[in-house]
């Protein structure tokens, strides 16, 4: 495995043992967890505080605990406190399409991901759903607006407090400009906050992930 851009973390490093067990490398990984490479450097690098979801399909694909992954094997770290059995490894879920758009609703918060000049860029933005496609606002010079750099990523995910449970969406498309005169008039102007840009997804997909039952 190729691991001289990985960032050096104990996270990083307790994912690289595990990919060497298995005999994958870090782009299988990566791709079976639904993210790219670079992708996974930065949850790797910044951990659970990032992208949650991601590390807990991370940790679905290892054959871990969340636990595991995360803070490391109980001799890695303090004893636990008296309480219920672990639980297993996560098990992840495929989610169809009309799920995936149904889990999404009409708005909420989510991310693009797209190749910039100096390399991948991912932002949080506020997003409205519109006839199957997806609606967000940036500036006109800023590195979501569309123009060179290719098809885009908006990703939405969700986990509950505890980690016992939760889901992710990608949705891959290109960006344009939202122009008609008659959809304009009914989307928010705010002032300062940009042009609408839209994305039409040219694939979508879904996971979702529970926490496995326990270990014996």
């Amino acid at each position: 495995m190729t691991t001289e851009h990985a960032p050096s973390s104990a996270l990083a490093r307790r994912f690289a043992d595990r990919v060497a067990d298995l005999g994958l490398t870090e782009g299988q990984a990566a791709a079976r967890a639904g993210m790219s490479t670079a992708y996974l450097h930065r949850v790797l690098e910044l951990g659970p505080a990032f992208d949650p979801p991601a590390l807990l399909r991370l940790a679905a694909v290892l054959g871990l605990e969340y636990e595991e992954l995360v803070v490391g094997r109980p001799a890695e770290r303090a004893a636990r406190p008296a309480g219920p059995v672990p639980a297993g490894p996560p098990v992840l879920g495929e989610l169809g399409v009309a799920d995936c758009w149904r889990r999404l609703g009409a708005h909420g918060l989510g991310r693009i991901a797209r190749t910039g000049p100096d390399g991948p860029v991912v932002r949080p933005v506020g997003y409205l759903v519109h006839d199957h496609t997806v609606l967000y606002r940036t500036g006109p010079d800023g590195p979501l607006a569309p123009g060179a750099g290719g098809d885009a990523a908006f990703e939405v995910d969700r986990a509950d407090q505890d980690l016992n449970e939760g889901w992710s969406v990608l949705m891959i498309g290109p960006l344009e400009y939202v122009t008609e005169p008659a959809l304009l008039a009914e989307l928010p102007q705010p002032a300062g906050h940009g042009r609408w840009v839209r994305l039409t997804p040219a694939t979508v997909t879904g996971r979702s992930i529970r926490a496995g039952g326990p270990r014996h």
